[in-house]
Parts: C-alpha cells; structure tokens; sequence
C-alpha cells in the first residue's frame, strides 16, 4: 500500500468521526431539554416581578361540560353588563370583534367565517333570538370561558372589553328593528 492512499484512508476516517463525536457533546439535546410551554396548557407560574394583570376573573374556569352550562347561567343571572351602550363602546367592540370573533362567527355574525367553516359544530349564528335573548352576564361568561368548540378569551381580551363586545353584538348584530 502507498504511504498517500494509506493518508487518504485516514483523512477519510477522521472526517467520518467528527460528525459522531460532535453529535455525542451534551449541546445535541439542548432544544429537547429546555423548559417549555405547549398549546393549551395552564399559565406558568410568574414571578413577583412580572407585569401584574388588572382583571382578576368573577368565575373560576369550569371543570367539564356540566359546569360550564351551571355556571353560564348562574353568571347571566348575577353578572349585569357595567358598560352602557354607547358610540364608543360599539366602536371598541366591533374593532374586538373584527379581531377575535370574524374569522369564525363572520362578518355579519352568522356562523359562516373562513376558519368557522372548517369546525364541527359550526360557530353559533349570533343572531338568532338564542344568543340574543342571553343575558349579557351569560354572554360575558361564554367569552371568558369558552363553550363546547369556542375557545376561552379571557387571557385575550381584558374584562372591560369583553362587556363593549356584548355591546357589539347585541346592538349590531341584533335584529333591526
């Protein structure tokens, strides 16, 4: 054998063992490894130090189904809306609305969005006499805390504007009369 094949032949097993010696170093499961937060898992714990947040929540969230119906009516039974209606008040509504709500309960607040196409069951008509007849506490809990497809907005939007959306769709999207 020649002395450059036999340094060929070691050049080439060097450079198959750097990839498996790099890849053996503790940084190969640093991403793995890391603390973190998947999609609709609970809030983690914040420190003392972090931003505060100013709305503190009137219902815990519900434990199942059932809860969420008991609870859904004792709030539209307790909960009275704090903000009247107003220009304002609609305005900031349908800005929320526009932002949270179109996308699945559509423009006119029919059940008929882009993405509430795509969801078994469909998004609730908003202007059927069922939602509109609803107290505005009821209304106020099934925002805060979801229903049966619709997720929870209570993180998302802050409790003053929960109650300008009620404004919203009760008034906008109600019957004319």
């Amino acid at each position: 054998m020649s002395p450059q094949r036999g340094r060929f032949r070691v050049r080439c097993l060097v450079m198959l063992a750097i990839p498996a010696v790099a890849w053996s170093l503790p940084w190969d499961e640093d991403m793995q490894n890391q603390p973190s937060v998947k999609a609709q898992e609970s809030v983690v714990v914040t420190s003392s130090e972090s931003v505060p947040v100013s709305d503190r929540e009137l219902f815990a969230a519900p434990d199942g189904l059932i809860e969420l119906v008991r609870a859904r009516l004792v709030a539209g039974q307790t909960l009275v809306n704090p903000i009247a209606q107003s220009p304002e008040s609609l305005d900031r509504g349908r800005q929320l609305y526009e932002v949270h709500c179109l996308v699945c309960h559509g423009a006119q607040g029919q059940g008929d969005g882009t993405v509430g196409q795509k969801f078994v069951p469909q998004p609730m008509d908003l202007t059927l006499d069922y939602v509109q007849l609803q107290p505005d506490g009821q209304l106020y809990y099934t925002i805060s805390h979801g229903s049966i497809a619709m997720p929870y907005y209570r993180q998302a939007i802050v409790a003053e504007d929960r109650w300008n959306l009620i404004n919203y769709i009760k008034e906008a999207l109600g019957p004319d009369e």
